[in-house]
C-alpha cells in the first residue's frame, strides 16, 4: 500500500511539472518575437490584420525550426489543412528575421501566405548553429492559420 502511494505521488509530481513547464515552450524566443513583429509591420504598411501568437502553431514552427538545422535538412512540413509554411536561412554574419520577412516578401508564392488576409495566428521558429557544412546559421520557420 505504501508503495503504491508513493508511485502515484511520483506520477502526480512528474505531471504537475510538466503541466507547469508546457505553457514556457510556446512562448516565442526574442528572435521569434522579432520575426513575428516583422511579419505583422509588414501586414500592417499593408493595412492588414495583425496576427497572434497562437500556442499550438508556435510550437510547432519552434520545433521544426530546430529540427531543419539539426537534420541538416531543408523541406516544408507536413501540415493540417488551413495552415501556410515559409521557411528560410542563412548565414549568422547577416541573416536576421527583418532580412527573412524582405526575402518572403520578394517571392509572389510566400508574399501571399505572409499577406494571406484569412490567416488569424502565426507562430515562428528560429534555430541558430551549425548547418550543411556552414559553421553558423540562422533558420526561420514562420506558419500561419
Amino acid at each position: 500500500m505504501k508503495k503504491t502511494v508513493t508511485t502515484a505521488l511520483a506520477l502526480l509530481t512528474c505531471a504537475g511539472v510538466l503541466t507547469l513547464a508546457a505553457p514556457a515552450q510556446a512562448a516565442p524566443t526574442s528572435a521569434e518575437r522579432r520575426l513575428i513583429a516583422n511579419i505583422n509591420e509588414a501586414r500592417d504598411a499593408r493595412d492588414m490584420r495583425k496576427l497572434r501568437v497562437g500556442a499550438t502553431i508556435q510550437v510547432g514552427a519552434h520545433r521544426w525550426a530546430r529540427h531543419l538545422r539539426r537534420a541538416d535538412a531543408f523541406h516544408h512540413g507536413r501540415l493540417s489543412a488551413g495552415t501556410g509554411e515559409v521557411i528560410a536561412w542563412g548565414t549568422c554574419s547577416w541573416f536576421n528575421p527583418a532580412r527573412a520577412v524582405r526575402a518572403w516578401l520578394r517571392s509572389a508564392s510566400h508574399r501571399d501566405l505572409v499577406l494571406r488576409r484569412g490567416f488569424r495566428r502565426v507562430g515562428a521558429g528560429w534555430s541558430r548553429g551549425s548547418w550543411r557544412g556552414y559553421g553558423c546559421v540562422e533558420m526561420a520557420v514562420a506558419r500561419f492559420r
